[in-house]
């Protein structure tokens, strides 16, 4: 089982109308932290990597609300020595759509690449993924270009480069259910392989991977690769594997983590080394997913065409999005132990959010991106309430290499 054996203290800035932003403050074992700038009312699905010479660059969607069109996906970015994250700027907008779940690759020829879904209302299942290019590390970007034409695909994870043209992209597709409105049951995920530095792109299914999204991809010593899973079904983390570069998969099977249908991160410091999760490791009750769902159809969210059938198990929403845990596994991710809480209800509390526990069960503190250095920094975002983005940076000697 997972154990909760440490966590951190720290005071930020919160208003009625939600955190804005901060500066950097640093806790006594040496974590730093800071809420990214925005000005908008809701910002979620970070994503950090490294932008070269110890900068980072961070994406993440911002809007009024998650699914409403004038969601656009923003990028801030940190330069090596600078105090503070620099101020927000809109770096893809798509007419009609709302933008969501960037992705940001620095490509081993050092040209960044932001993916990102595109989709109508509500309706993951009329995403489409757009790429698009920097050749000045996100000052200035390409048209977009739209990858894998089939509605229905989305995309959450880091892409992973096998070579300067071979890269993987996990995804999931989004499958319409007749007579439904989209609630990610049928949901399964696929592994798109380009060969050509993302011009053209194939796609490669994961079995047995139904309800299983989200996959974090890791590249392991003598070419093997790991794949760790968020899992509608809210029960746990779920793993799988390839010995051919991701041509193939096996079947993905539950770890010990539990998952509360939530995003999660997976990284490494190098091949063989340990690896780090961040997760909300809390469960739905157990069985919750078994059975059909009476949700109601939503006025104005696209229905699949065709008649409403039974389902033998349904997605599994509302699962408490907090505490947030950084876990490591020194056996390839067949077992974890807990190393902190980066937030929990005590960390709520002291920032004077929440005064009691029924307060914080309804908070959200999720979807953590991840992104560790050579030094084994790890760098770490997350959505902070939906108010803003979080930044915690975890140094190597806290998480013990």
């Amino acid at each position: 089982m997972v154990e909760h054996n440490a966590h951190f203290s720290r005071s930020i800035m919160h208003s009625s109308q939600g955190p804005r932003t901060s500066t950097f403050e640093e806790t006594a074992q040496g974590l730093a932290f800071q809420l990214l700038p925005t000005s908008a009312r809701e910002n979620h699905a970070s994503f950090i990597t490294g932008l070269g010479d110890g900068a980072l660059g961070c994406a993440w969607f911002a809007g009024s609300a998650e699914g409403k069109p004038d969601v656009d996906i923003v990028m801030s970015t940190l330069s090596s020595g600078e105090g503070n994250w620099a101020e927000e700027r809109v770096v893809a907008a798509t007419p009609g759509r709302s933008d969501q779940n960037p992705v940001l690759f620095r490509s081993p020829t050092g040209e960044l690449v932001l993916l990102h879904t595109a989709q109508v209302l509500g309706a993951q299942d009329t995403s489409r993924v757009l790429l698009r290019r920097s050749s000045d590390g996100g000052e200035s970007w390409s048209e977009p270009a739209e990858i894998a034409g089939d509605p229905g695909l989305f995309i959450r994870q880091p892409v992973v480069a096998i070579s300067p043209t071979r890269w993987l992209l996990p995804a999931f597709r989004c499958l319409p259910l007749p007579g439904r409105q989209w609630r990610g049951s049928a949901d399964v995920t696929v592994v798109l392989i380009t060969d050509d530095a993302g011009t053209t792109w194939r796609e490669v299914e994961v079995p047995e991977s139904t309800g299983l999204v989200h996959m974090a991809i890791v590249r392991r010593s003598e070419g093997r690769l790991l794949g760790f899973f968020r899992s509608r079904w809210a029960d746990r983390v779920y793993r799988t594997t390839s010995a051919d570069e991701g041509e193939t998969w096996s079947a993905p099977t539950p770890t010990e983590v539990p998952n509360n249908n939530s995003s999660i991160a997976v990284g490494s410091r190098e091949a063989s080394g340990p690896l780090l999760l961040v997760a909300n490791p809390v469960a739905a009750p157990e069985g919750a997913h078994e059975g059909d769902d009476d949700e109601l159809l939503t006025e104005g969210k696209y229905t699949a065409p065709g008649t409403r059938q039974p389902l033998a198990r349904h997605a599994v929403w509302g699962t408490p999005r907090l505490p947030l845990t950084l876990l490591l596994s020194d056996d390839e991710g067949q077992s974890w132990r807990s190393v902190l809480d980066l937030e929990d209800s005590q960390t709520l509390a002291e920032a004077g959010i929440v005064e009691s526990e029924a307060e914080y069960r309804g908070l959200e503190i999720s979807y953590p991106s991840l992104y560790v250095d050579d030094a084994g920094t790890a760098h770490v975002t997350y959505s902070y309430l939906r108010d803003a983005i979080k930044y915690v940076r975890v140094p190597a000697a806290v998480w013990g290499h």
